[in-house]
């Protein structure tokens, strides 16, 4: 593939045509770098940017503590380095290859040239800039540090409260350590009580007299379950006085004091709700089976998603069966299932009951159903990143195959250390060549040091049998590495 070709698969490029990419094609500097070399280093002078054709680069800037703040990996495709070019600033992080990378240079004046002859591209280069200041403007009042899984639903009946219970619980088990379960209004007191807490506080007091809360932990208690959650208002039921940015606030200073957070949602779209929607790693919608148009209310919560601008990867549809009456329930599609991920199945002892039932948490009792696919939502939300890896399998050569597959076998102990869900398959067909493909989940929060790990073994692999090259995915996009 030549230059142009490639640099016409590369988003930044893609609106131009042939004839304006040609000129180009004689002046980028195709360089390699070997693992763990600079390409370009925080603080120096700009003169070009840069476009990877293979391999992973990590960017990362100084963390002020003589360390780095990793920001972010880039792979086949992607670029940097054009920020500074524009501001004419020394460089503000630097970038170093995971791996043996190959990268295209674009120079200061051909870069200038391609924006100036290209409306396209320029206004590529500002979308990309608004992007990457805003997440920037985001870090500087610090590293995200939260993790918020909200649930949600159309309307009260969904069983949203009893789900997102028993997902928060899932998750503290999973992770073995706390998560709080939040309900922003304050004035109801059912998600205490059903968690058997049934203590009060002044928490609305403190919100309106200061406007934002001092110290949030003296209105957290530790439910017998194990789950956190917020002492809600004494009175709460009458008090009228809490009002959105009272509301907003409370979220700000529960995303800054906890990494893990369930929200048992508004069933409101509000101000409040968007905001949340927003700040959400994961949003599991779910819907009663008795509602009269399950696609309907799919259809309708996709156009909010659009809205609000939220990706739909972070939302997961899922359906509550209140009852074993098929006539009673809602047709569903297969356009439907489509957007389904999972179904809770109809419980019995649960129908009809509003009641707070302190006597029979159902997160308590591991091989309930509902417990049980809690569990397994959770692991999903969690762990949502997935990892692989294709490794040759040498088969026209025996010797080879051999080693290779206990090579194939020690990275699936090894890597199992890091990622979840961990897998091998045999015989995988990649680039025309059969590979063993493994595979795994990793957390969003992690990956910045796990994906360096997963290069780490597949660089071994490299040298032990002596290929040029290895190719690894991250949610199902190719690099070669």
């Amino acid at each position: 593939m030549n230059v142009v070709e490639f640099l016409r698969g590369v988003s930044l490029f893609a609106g131009l045509s042939e004839e304006e990419l040609t000129p180009i094609q004689s002046r980028v500097d195709d360089l390699k770098f070997v693992r763990d070399a600079f390409i370009c280093k925080e603080g120096e002078k700009a003169d070009s940017m840069f476009v990877i054709k293979s391999g992973i680069v990590q960017i990362f800037c100084d963390d002020g503590r003589s360390g780095r703040k990793i920001l972010t990996h880039l792979k086949l495709g992607e670029y940097f380095g054009e920020m500074s070019l524009l501001t004419e600033e020394p460089r503000t992080a630097s970038a170093i290859a995971l791996a043996e990378t190959e990268i295209l240079r674009i120079k200061k004046e051909d870069f200038y040239a391609l924006l100036k002859s290209s409306t396209a591209i320029a206004l590529t280069i500002i979308k990309t800039l608004c992007d990457r200041l805003a997440k920037a403007n985001v870090g500087s009042s610090g590293d995200k540090k939260y993790n918020i899984y909200a649930v949600m639903g159309p309307d009260t009946s969904s069983g949203k409260s009893l789900f997102s219970r028993n997902l928060a619980m899932a998750m503290h088990k999973i992770l073995g350590k706390p998560v709080l379960l939040f309900d922003p209004n304050l004035r109801d007191d059912r998600v205490a009580r059903m968690l058997g807490v049934e203590a009060h506080s002044r928490i609305i007091d403190e919100l309106v007299d200061r406007e934002r809360i001092s110290e949030i932990n003296k209105y957290v208690v530790t439910a017998p379950c194990g789950l956190l959650t917020l002492l809600p208002q004494e009175n709460g039921l009458t008090d009228l006085r809490l009002k959105e940015f009272h509301t907003f606030s409370l979220l700000k200073t529960i995303m800054e004091s906890f990494e893990f957070i369930v929200v048992d949602s508004s069933s409101m779209f509000t101000k409040v709700t968007k905001e949340l929607v927003q700040a959400c790693d994961k949003i599991v919608y779910l819907i009663s089976s008795k509602n009269v148009s399950i696609g309907g209310l799919i259809d309708h919560f996709e156009e909010t998603r659009r809205t609000w601008h939220v990706e739909p990867s972070k939302v997961v549809y899922g359906v509550n069966h209140l009852t074993d009456d098929p006539t009673k329930e809602s047709i569903i599609s297969d356009k439907d299932r489509t957007y389904l991920r999972f179904q809770l199945p109809f419980e019995k002892p649960l129908a009809g009951r509003r009641e707070p039932d302190t006597q029979t948490l159902v997160q308590r009792d591991p091989e309930n159903t509902i417990s049980k696919i809690a569990n397994m939502q959770a692991e999903d939300l969690l762990f949502d990143q997935v990892i692989g890896l294709y490794l040759p399998a040498f088969n026209d050569d025996p010797a080879k195959a051999s080693l290779a597959r206990r090579w194939a076998e020690t990275g699936v102990s090894e890597l199992a250390a890091i990622l979840r869900q961990i897998s091998l398959k045999e015989n995988v067909s990649k680039d025309g060549k059969p590979c063993f493909h493994l595979e795994g989940r990793a957390p969003r929060w992690a990956l910045n040091k796990q994906v360096p790990m997963v290069v780490d073994f597949a660089s071994r692999f490299k040298q032990e049998f002596a290929i040029d090259k290895m190719i690894l995915s991250l949610n199902g996009q190719d690099s070669v590495i």
